[in-house]
């Protein structure tokens, strides 16, 4: 049975940013490997609904003035790493024609495609949220620490959601800067946890 208690947020694990040669490669990122398959594993089973998202950009995306081309729509670098993928996906893209599936139960996994930084700007997170309701604590774990964790964690907590982030399943691009984010985040209300400690609490 699917918990009621837990759901599992996944933050832009792709191959652009998980794996060395990535466009956007963080370092040490394919060292959480072995831990995104071990929280993805559950929603594969049954255990535990999934959300996830990912940055999937046109080829002359605004964002590529701040950052290097990455994740361009259609590549294989924008595609999520198969540790974090299950056998039922709904795949959401980022615009108008687009809806959510009527029944979220006849998924494992929603993955929100978004062309920003913050998830909440994409046009589907907030009603996906508001689906997904006040009860359960939400787990978030994923890449980068400072930038799109920090966003969906923010942006769950803003919206009166319970949330941890786990510990040993996140990745920085600077560690003062990742320090800092895990800093105000337990000050805005989340929680710090592990990896063993999240897969224990689904029983």
């Amino acid at each position: 049975m699917v918990s009621r208690d837990y759901i599992f947020w996944e933050v832009d694990v792709q191959r652009d940013f998980m794996l060395p040669g990535g466009k956007l490669y963080v370092p040490g990122a394919e060292k959480l490997l072995p831990n995104i398959r071990r929280l993805t594993d559950p929603a594969r089973l049954g255990k535990v609904f999934l959300v996830s998202h990912g940055c999937f950009h046109t080829p002359n995306d605004p964002e590529f003035k701040t950052f290097p081309p990455h994740c361009v729509k259609g590549t294989p670098g924008a595609e999520l790493v198969p540790e974090a993928l299950t056998a039922k996906v709904a795949r959401v893209p980022n615009d108008a024609s687009a809806t959510l599936p009527e029944d979220l139960s006849q998924y494992q996994q929603i993955l929100l495609e978004k062309q920003t930084l913050n998830v909440f700007e994409s046009r589907h997170a907030e009603e996906l949220v508001r689906r997904l309701g006040n009860d359960a604590e939400f787990v978030v774990f994923g890449v980068v620490t400072e930038f799109c964790v920090s966003f969906a964690a923010k942006g769950l907590l803003e919206r009166g959601r319970r949330v941890a982030v786990v510990q040993d399943a996140i990745e920085t691009l600077k560690r003062d800067d990742g320090e800092c984010t895990i800093t105000e985040l337990k000050r805005l209300g989340a929680r710090l946890t592990t990896t063993d400690e999240a897969l224990a609490a689904l029983g």
